[in-house]
């Protein structure tokens, strides 16, 4: 007799008919809870997908506008302001943009001259007159960047991921700062600075910063450039001071007499050679 046969035992289908019964009995009860903590976790991912994508989508948008507006080299300072204040936490587009607006306002108060003025490439004057800043003008644009590059500072100090953009705004206080000869304090700025430089092991800046405070004494030294109402005016037109003409020790000065007697010597251009002798003989 085949052996199959002596194994099979009284009630076996029976008792695999109840194991498929409670699995039948499991699923009725739990699939579809199961089914749905699989659709939530389906639609979780899908949902943390698209979240993923909106911010890539975002921090493109925002790059894209960034650089569109400083393409041209001569941004505008109030553009700048709407990308970071559009941006904010989105990336260090913020950042970057302050940035550029501080640069923009020193550049303002350095040269004189309203962001964006036009320079005429022939003449080297410019185009619009009104663009030349008052003094009053040119101390508000270096507010504007004093307030603008702490905005900067107040962002990123303490952030290891951002300790790059606080040192550019640490170096803008400073300018700041050497710009109306508080040297002490740009001396802080710098020192400030340093410290962060060597922490994040950027040497090159660290040594920037030692520079800067050993150039601060001759700083010091340098007198403030006359404004516009300070330079003489010749014959109804504005013209630059001119700088004291030294005479060399080592070549003698004439004086008037002395130019008076060397003049005289000089013979009469108006007398000829051939003229004849006049004598007291008949």
């Amino acid at each position: 007799m085949d052996d199959r046969q002596t194994k099979i035992r009284e009630g076996a289908g029976l008792e695999d008919s109840r194991i498929n019964q409670e699995f039948i009995d499991f699923l009725n009860k739990w699939s579809t809870p199961v089914c749905l903590v699989l659709l939530v976790a389906a639609g979780v991912y899908w949902g943390m997908n698209y979240l993923e994508r909106q911010r890539v989508a975002k921090i493109d948008q925002a790059f894209s506008e960034y650089e569109a507006v400083i393409a041209d080299g001569n941004p505008s300072p109030n553009s700048l302001k709407s990308i970071a204040s559009a941006n904010e936490g989105t990336q260090s587009i913020a950042e970057l943009a302050r940035l550029r607006e501080v640069d923009l306002y020193l550049g303002a108060y350095t040269l004189g001259l309203e962001p964006g003025a036009q320079i005429d490439p022939v003449t080297q004057t410019v185009t619009n007159e009104e663009d030349i800043l008052s003094e009053e003008r040119r101390n508000q644009f270096l507010s504007f960047a004093e307030s603008t590059a702490r905005q900067v500072l107040a962002s990123t100090e303490g952030d290891e991921n951002k300790a790059i953009f606080t040192m550019q705004a640490l170096s803008r206080l400073a300018s700041v700062e050497e710009s109306r000869d508080q040297f002490d304090a740009a001396r802080s700025y710098y020192e400030r600075l340093g410290s962060i430089a060597e922490a994040e092991m950027y040497p090159s800046i660290k040594s920037f910063a030692e520079k800067r405070i050993e150039e601060l004494e001759s700083l010091k030294s340098i007198g403030a450039l006359p404004n516009q109402d300070q330079i003489p005016s010749l014959g109804g037109s504005t013209a630059a001071p001119t700088m004291p003409i030294e005479l060399s020790t080592d070549a003698p000065v004439q004086s008037d007499a002395d130019t008076a007697e060397a003049q005289s010597e000089v013979p009469d251009e108006t007398t000829t050679e051939d003229e004849p002798e006049t004598t007291d003989e008949p």
